[in-house]
């Protein structure tokens, strides 16, 4: 039984992995990605202008994440100057590009399937939504939660991407 085995166990050794990602920085990402592509599909019939205006937008919010991040630690260590922090606050934040990738992708997968500008950006937030859930749901199973808590959970964090969709439908 994987319970019977202590730090070796099923749970242990996914948390393990994901550790070397910053998780809220990857969910960040997805939901960025999924907001900007509800406001630009809403009226767009062109998938190329879309899935740019959804990178560009979760590239800009990423500098500023970057940007405060240096900020922050400037206020934390008064002696290393700001261009010190740049690059390693890049680093800390590049999982926010990496949760935005996701929804694009699927974006444009399904628009290469022949779906047409609605239809993928639907197909892309209904995807996002799925992605929030099981995230949620992940998260809280490895820290124990089972049952109705557990579901609890993971309907909060899907509640997130179905924000975006009522976003969508609002501008549509």
């Amino acid at each position: 039984m994987d319970q019977d085995r202590g730090p070796s166990s099923r749970p242990e050794r996914v948390r393990r992995a994901l550790l070397p990602h910053n998780a809220p920085n990857l969910l960040y990402g997805a939901i960025v990605a999924g907001s900007v592509l509800a406001v630009s599909s809403a009226h767009a019939a062109d998938s190329a202008h879309v899935a740019a205006a959804t990178a560009l937008v979760t590239a800009i919010y990423w500098l500023a994440h970057v940007y405060v991040d240096a900020v922050g630690g400037r206020l934390r260590d008064l002696e290393q100057p700001m261009h010190r922090r740049i690059v390693p606050a890049m680093g800390h934040s590049r999982d926010l590009l990496a949760g935005a990738l996701p929804p694009i992708l699927v974006f444009l997968g399904a628009k290469f399937l022949g779906a047409d500008v609605q239809t993928a950006a639907q197909i892309a937030l209904w995807f996002t939504v799925g992605l929030l859930v099981l995230a949620g749901a992940g998260a809280a199973y490895l820290a124990g939660v089972r049952g109705w808590m557990l579901v609890a959970e993971s309907l909060i964090a899907g509640s997130f991407g179905m924000l975006v969709i009522l976003l969508k439908y609002l501008l549509h």
